[in-house]
């Protein structure tokens, strides 16, 4: 429903100690695509100050009665203020965007910390569940086996759906949860989705659905994203200024000027680091173009905007401090720059 950021943001999130613990033992970062290693994100870690993992046992095909397969699915669980039988309400946070889900989802949470940090003033049990296929800790974790021929065929949000039932039922005998409990589903943008989905097709399960940034119309190519996401960069409330929105349009229209000849072409091979070692004819496929062009020819935070940041562009207010600055060069050059920092700092952190 919005478009995915292609490179990481280096410091888009501060990072509390629980969070830098983590990150002490290198993860494994493991795809079913090409995907070059800097672009994708870190796979669970398992630090001794996390939640660990917990496991529930669900169907591969909750819709296929011939199909009797079952695998272990991932959850994590902050009980700290609850007490069993208090009837005081359970949070489930629903997992399938952003960073694999590991133990600090319930404590100090990218996902839901809205959620953690109610958890005190509502006494609540908070509950976090894996999106099957998005982090498998391990075989057995996993709906699909290397020997099945389309592995894919079990991903969908009607099965993660199910896996939420599945998982409600076996959260309220394995805790003890009373009826008295009220069940509240979070998630932003897909996981969103899926947290309102919930509610609606499993009302008896799901007492309500805190849904955030949340598309209500399923649509391919959601172009109006991307229009929320420019207007924020002409705000001056969060660091944008009407300068800044239209120095980055001035640039990507330059961009798709010279997509259509050779010598443009070999200007942007030459102009972005990304594009190192592609000839000038990769540009010519519009599929490429639109890899390289389609959500922006730099990360362009807006929702995920943080003022108090200070990485290499990591905000409006310090992408537009890069784009409107340099008398001298071009719009095109200086979203040229942008992305070369942030490629620059990506393949620093890669290294480290």
């Amino acid at each position: 429903a919005r478009p995915a950021s292609r490179r990481p943001t280096p410091g888009r999130h501060r990072r509390s100690p629980l969070m830098l613990a983590a990150q002490a033992h290198k993860p494994i970062l493991r795809t079913m695509t090409d995907a070059p290693p800097h672009t994708l994100r870190a796979a669970p870690v398992h630090s001794p100050h996390f939640p660990k993992p917990l496991f529930f046992e669900t169907r591969r095909d909750h819709f296929n009665i011939t199909d009797t397969t079952k695998w272990q699915q991932a959850y994590y669980v902050n009980a700290t203020f609850w007490t069993p039988g208090s009837g005081a309400p359970v949070f489930l946070c629903v997992g399938g965007e952003g960073p694999a889900l590991d133990g600090s989802v319930v404590v100090s949470s990218v996902h839901c910390n809205n959620a953690v940090e109610w958890l005190s003033e509502t006494r609540a049990l908070m509950f976090a569940v894996e999106h099957r296929y998005y982090g498998c800790h391990n075989m057995s974790a996993c709906p699909y086996s290397p020997s099945d021929e389309k592995p894919l065929r079990w991903l969908s949000s009607r099965q993660a759906l199910a896996d939420l039932a599945t998982f409600q039922r076996h959260a309220t005998s394995a805790f003890g949860i009373s009826a008295a409990s009220k069940w509240v589903t979070f998630g932003g943008s897909y996981p969103g989705m899926l947290a309102s989905f919930a509610r609606i097709k499993y009302p008896r399960l799901f007492f309500a659905s805190a849904s955030s940034s949340a598309p209500v119309q399923a649509k391919l190519d959601m172009t109006e994203y991307n229009d929320l996401v420019a207007d924020a960069y002409a705000l001056p409330s969060v660091g944008g200024s009407p300068a800044c929105k239209a120095a980055i349009a001035r640039g990507h229209a330059e961009v798709g000027r010279r997509f259509s000849s050779a010598s443009g072409r070999a200007s942007l091979v030459a102009l972005f680091s990304e594009l190192r070692g592609r000839q000038p004819s990769w540009l010519e496929s519009a599929a490429n173009q639109l890899r390289f062009s389609g959500g922006g020819v730099a990360p362009f935070p807006a929702q995920s905007n943080d003022p108090a940041c200070l990485s290499y562009g990591c905000s409006i207010g310090r992408v537009c401090d890069v784009v409107t600055s340099g008398e001298n060069r071009s719009s095109l050059e200086r979203l040229a720059g942008l992305a070369n920092g942030f490629y620059s700092a990506a393949e620093e952190e890669e290294a480290a």
